[in-house]
């Protein structure tokens, strides 16, 4: 008889490797045992087959006929193997009710029941086992306990479940190998070993037989990802294994070039971070690259304004100016500091704008009918970015101990999957969120990841993130409105008089700091106004999200049946969806009621139920 534990020697690590098995057994897929030969007499199957094939009512025949649910085949294999490899859970609820060993170990690879429904993928199965006794922490025939043999097969929900039911991270197989080793040995690509790094195993710990560690092991298994995922971890590249080598050693005997080149500009990058002069900056590092940025924009525009006619020493300022920043930011900018860098732009450009206002249009535009409207539309345009930065935009928060329980809930009622769970947060997912890798979490009726806010747009700062493009939009065309009165003004020269051609060129040569600025005003303000338009249009007609409108014309351009965007269950007509995105009751004459998106969960998406949010 063919056993379930038969595999071929040395792991297969294909995903949901399987035997078949016919009249004298084996184990076949869900896909074929639903589809039993129509034509074959079951009375007459043992009850090994009519396990294989969920076959309950020929089971308890033959149960109750005084067969031995506990007795094994010649391989030592039971009929509660056969029910877990082949997910036949009403099986296995029937077979323990029989008296079935829940751990007996059995076949070839003297695996436990619970050893091969992990290596199949079947969580419920896993689920089902556990609830009556099995142990996930036991050793299976080549050294593996469960954790171990869910990342080989990387199967991620079941990775997750046994570790929320509290089995070690860095639990050690025979060799003294963590899963976390074992995904970066043997497992090329992000999963799981990204999957892992969420769950804070211990990047550092070495095995007992090479003294290796999980970097060790990447850089020896020229596992790209996972070396970039453990260094990004913080793993360290001054541990030596039992021959005193450091990943860097290994990397040079690999010769894998693109490994060695990572490890190396990554031991560069440290040793950099060391050193006393950056440790010291790293504490004013955002207001020191402020300052940078602010002086690298002012100086581009005073060399496009120096009087001189040599366009090769322009030229070689700036190119003296983009090498130098481009040094200084690989040099002395960290990765976190670095995305902040366009809001940091931004910030600069609004001051430079501030500054030409008053310096240069100020005595063309003295009357206080535009002063006034332009210092109050740049107040609000501060005011708007500042709270639009600052407001949390609805990240999903959880403890690890409630993160563990979402776990567990989900994956026994069925929903661990990707509609409910996010996989790199391990948090359950409220309707209308959408994890952003940018901050690395998931937010709350998510829109989309400003740049140049550098922080989510979602449920929390929506608003304010609406009202901060309005402003930008009122200064910018305030700003182009006094740029054409200054050229009016200042240059002597006219379309009519000279043509384009002659009047380009003289704004040119009359004040290239204004037509700097112009050009920067005018670019803000093309992105603002087309932003603002589209925002205002999905928000008031469609009452949905960028993100969620992207998601209905994908759907669509696949699809057959088009769906309007209109007919989306979170539009509730253009007044109430202003109102409502808004807060803005009228005087009392629109009611609003205030909908937490961070708690609104669902588990499958009925529009007819969605029509009114408070009834998700």
């Amino acid at each position: 008889m063919s056993s379930p534990c038969k595999q071929p020697h040395g792991h297969s690590h294909q995903h949901g490797h399987s035997h078949h098995g016919g009249q004298h057994g084996g184990p076949r897929e869900d896909q074929e045992a639903l589809n039993p030969p129509v034509l074959e007499d079951y009375s007459n199957w043992d009850i090994v087959k009519a396990t294989q094939h969920g076959l309950l009512d020929r089971c308890r025949e033959l149960v109750e006929a005084d067969y031995d649910v506990r007795q094994p085949d010649g391989e030592n294999v039971t009929l509660l193997h056969w029910a877990a490899i082949n997910n036949r859970l009403e099986l296995v609820k029937y077979f323990i009710s029989k008296g079935a060993v829940v751990d007996q170990l059995g076949g070839t690879l003297n695996s436990t029941p619970l050893h091969w429904a992990v290596r199949q993928g079947h969580l419920q199965a896993v689920i089902l086992l556990i609830k009556y006794g099995a142990d996930p922490s036991l050793i299976d025939g080549e050294g593996y306990n469960s954790v171990h043999l869910a990342v080989l097969f990387q199967h991620l929900p079941i990775i997750a479940y046994l570790i929320a039911k509290g089995l070690n991270i860095d639990s050690s197989d025979m060799n003294g190998m963590t899963p976390l080793m074992l995904s970066a040995q043997k497992v090329i690509g992000m999963e799981p070993t990204s999957f892992l790094l969420k769950m804070n195993p211990s990047v550092n710990l070495a095995d007992k037989v090479h003294r290796n560690t999980a970097l060790h092991w990447a850089v020896s298994s020229g596992n790209v990802n996972a070396v970039d995922l453990l260094l990004e971890a913080g793993a360290s590249m001054d541990i030596t294994n039992e021959k005193g080598e450091t990943p860097l050693d290994l990397a040079r005997q690999t010769r894998n070039r693109l490994i060695l080149h990572i490890l190396t500009g990554e031991a560069s990058a440290r040793a950099s971070r060391n050193s006393r002069t950056l440790k010291a900056l790293q504490k004013y590092e955002m207001l020191f690259v402020g300052l940078i940025c602010l002086s690298l924009l002012g100086g581009v525009g005073y060399i496009l304004n120096m009087k001189t006619d040599s366009w090769l020493l322009k030229g070689t300022l700036f190119a003296l100016v983009t090498i130098g920043s481009q040094f200084f930011t690989r040099r002395f900018v960290g990765h976190n500091t670095q995305k902040h860098l366009p809001p940091i732009f931004f910030i600069s450009s609004v001051f430079w704008m501030f500054m030409t206002w008053f310096i240069c249009f100020l005595p063309d535009l003295a009357q206080a009918t535009v002063q006034i409207p332009f210092v109050i539309s740049m107040f609000l345009l501060l005011y708007y970015f500042y709270k639009t930065w600052r407001t949390d935009p609805g990240y999903i928060k959880s403890t690890e101990e409630e993160k563990r329980q979402t776990i567990i809930t989900l994956a026994e009622a069925g929903c661990l999957d990707a509609r409910l769970f996010c996989t790199s947060c391990l948090e359950k997912k409220p309707l209308r969120s959408m994890h952003c890798h940018s901050c690395n979490s998931c937010v709350a009726k998510y829109d989309q990841h400003c740049i140049w806010t550098g922080h989510c747009i979602g449920a929390g700062n929506h608003h304010y993130f609406v009202l901060f493009l309005c402003a930008m939009m009122f200064v910018g065309h305030w700003m182009i409105y006094a740029s054409s009165i200054f050229w009016v003004s200042q240059c002597s020269t006219s379309i009519r008089k000279d043509g384009v051609w002659g009047f380009l060129s003289e704004i040119v040569t009359c004040s290239p700091w204004v037509l700097y600025i112009f050009l920067l005003v005018s670019s803000l303000t093309v992105w603002a106004t087309l932003m603002f338009l589209m925002q205002i249009y999905q928000i008031a007609f469609l009452g949905l999200t960028t993100q969620e409108r992207f998601s209905f014309q994908m759907q669509n351009r696949f699809s057959k049946h088009k769906v309007s965007m209109r007919r989306s269950p979170f539009n509730h007509g253009c007044i109430q969806n202003l109102a409502d995105f808004f807060q803005c009751q009228c005087f009392g004459m629109i009611k609003v009621t205030p909908v937490d998106w961070t708690k609104q969960f669902h588990s499958i998406f009925h529009p007819s139920k969605m029509r009114n949010p408070q009834h998700v």
